[in-house]
């Protein structure tokens, strides 16, 4: 007999194996699923960072992957529009609250682009369901760091209200980010500032990683190809977005001024707005030692490659993940076991308080490839301590833990 109905709302959300984004949500759904509650993933049919379309027939279609069931809803194409990106929200929200053919949940666990996505508040209310808000972006502030809006313009002023609104009709709120808590204080939205919001109720739980599947897959799932085989290179690789927000060009200028030490290779794998025109600079300049290769590798490749590197990058702007952040991509490479340099001193960072590699402002070319040859450059034994130290923090993030966790703090029984 079922514990209740979860519904898990993340437009962004896909069957994992086939497309690996937002993992998150599909990891909640396997947990309560397993503790014996009836869980439905409720995601958009197109896929996040993709020109994949998921066939809809109708406002909406349900299928089983793995396991879980998983209700496409027909969403807008927005393509590389921020505007249409926003719009898109906004409808898959309004589509979610009439759902009604489907019943109604127990309890909701929205994974929120705040505040364009604040229907399912209030369908979460009509359904008295408990509603769970979980943050893995701080939307709108994101807006305000790219440089959309400032601060004090009226139109932010008005969506930081609607986030506190949220955060204050929500049962229970989940950041990925290790500041949470000093986020709502510096917002003043706590009651201790006067504010509405209980910091009780305020929880931080990462994305984490399933060490028991990585590691399986890394011996499991091998792609064949002689430059993550060479010996004689030193691999630098670089998995994920290739965005505006990835920042990408600092790594390419970083790598020309690597090119005097032969046997460093940059290695990028993934695609993006940002692709096409870092490969047209790569070949204008004659930027021998940057190789982009696949744009899309299946999830269960990510482990072996990541652990072919000597150095994995971790490439942001400044003042990315201010209070903190849970990037699937960070966990991935603590699992390699091979240290890591990031361009962006990330606060609260993992990489600095267990020296894991090397995570400063990165602000120069030269400073850059000083960081990936200050690696390089490392005796063997200093290198392999530090490789451990890496694996032994990737532990400390081991999924099944942390949904134990998650499902403490929202108090949701299991």
């Amino acid at each position: 007999m079922s514990k209740g109905v979860i519904w898990i709302v993340n437009k962004d959300a896909a069957p994992t194996k086939e497309y690996a984004t937002h993992i998150r949500s599909t990891r909640e759904a396997a947990f309560f699923q397993s503790k014996g509650y009836e869980v439905k993933i409720i995601c958009g049919n197109r896929i996040h960072n993709s020109q994949i379309v998921h066939p809809v027939n109708g406002r909406y279609s349900i299928e089983e992957h793995d396991g879980v069931s998983y209700v496409f809803v027909n969403t807008l194409k927005y393509g590389t529009s921020t505007v249409k990106r926003v719009l898109s929200y906004f409808l898959f929200s309004f589509k979610v609250f009439k759902l009604k053919s489907l019943g109604a949940p127990d309890i909701v666990i929205h994974d929120t682009k705040t505040p364009f996505d604040m229907p399912i508040m209030r369908f979460a209310r009509k359904c008295k369901a408990k509603y769970i808000v979980d943050v893995e972006d701080l939307w709108p502030r994101c807006f305000e760091y790219m440089g959309f809006l400032s601060h004090g313009n009226p139109i932010m002023k008005f969506l930081y209200s609607l986030e506190k609104r949220l955060y204050t009709k929500a049962d229970h709120v989940v950041f990925t980010m290790e500041g949470c808590k000093d986020y709502i204080k510096d917002q003043k939205w706590d009651k201790d500032d006067g504010g509405p919001i209980d910091l009780s109720k305020i929880h931080y739980v990462n994305n984490g990683i399933v060490l028991k599947d990585y590691d399986e897959n890394k011996l499991k799932f091998k792609i064949e190809d002689p430059d993550l085989e060479n010996p004689s290179t030193f691999k630098v690789i670089y998995l994920g977005s290739i965005r505006e927000a990835n920042n990408l060009g600092q790594l390419i200028e970083a790598a020309k001024c690597l090119q005097d030490i032969p046997n460093i290779k940059v290695f990028i794998y993934g695609d993006g707005p940002e692709r096409k025109p870092l490969e047209d600079q790569c070949r204008s300049e004659n930027i021998g030692n940057v190789s982009f290769k696949q744009k899309w590798i299946n999830p269960e490749y990510v482990p072996y490659v990541l652990s072919k590197a000597d150095v994995n990058i971790l490439n942001y702007t400044l003042g990315w993940a201010h209070y903190g952040g849970s990037m699937n991509k960070m966990f991935m490479s603590f699992a390699s076991g091979k240290p890591m340099v990031c361009n962006a001193d990330l606060s609260y960072s993992e990489i600095k308080r267990r020296n894991l590699g090397i995570d400063e402002y990165l602000d120069t070319p030269q400073k850059y490839a000083g960081a990936i040859k200050t690696i390089y450059s490392m005796p063997k034994d200093e290198y392999s301590a530090m490789c451990e130290r890496v694996r032994e923090t990737a532990k400390t993030y081991d999924i099944p833990y942390l949904m134990e966790v998650l499902a403490k703090y929202c108090e949701i029984s299991i």
